[in-house]
């Protein structure tokens, strides 16, 4: 599905729990979606305790986000944080640049 054939632009800020379910669930629809996040990758903080007490391994809670929604063909992911909004045009600025 072509990028440039797509009508609208899904912006999900934040790629927690309620981030990543919105891109899954709109894997297949006939929109573009972008994924932005301040980090590249997704944690499971209910968990974070037991890494601190060696029980489980970093990387048994954290996984990156690319592979969290690399099913969705026209999702795609970047990594910065948002500066503004601007609703009236329907855009935002952020600190990797304009969306």
């Amino acid at each position: 599905m072509p990028s440039e054939s797509l009508a609208h632009h899904v912006v999900i800020v934040g790629a927690g729990f309620g981030g990543v379910e919105a891109a899954r669930a709109l894997a297949d629809a006939p929109v573009r979606i972008t994924l932005l996040d301040r980090r590249n990758y997704h944690l499971f903080q209910p968990l974070l305790y037991q890494v601190a007490g060696t029980a489980l391994a970093p990387s048994d809670i954290a996984w990156p986000i690319r592979s969290l929604v690399r099913g969705a063909k026209n999702a795609t992911t970047l990594l910065g944080e948002v500066v503004s909004i601007d609703a009236r045009h329907k855009r935002l600025l952020t600190s990797y640049g304009a969306t």
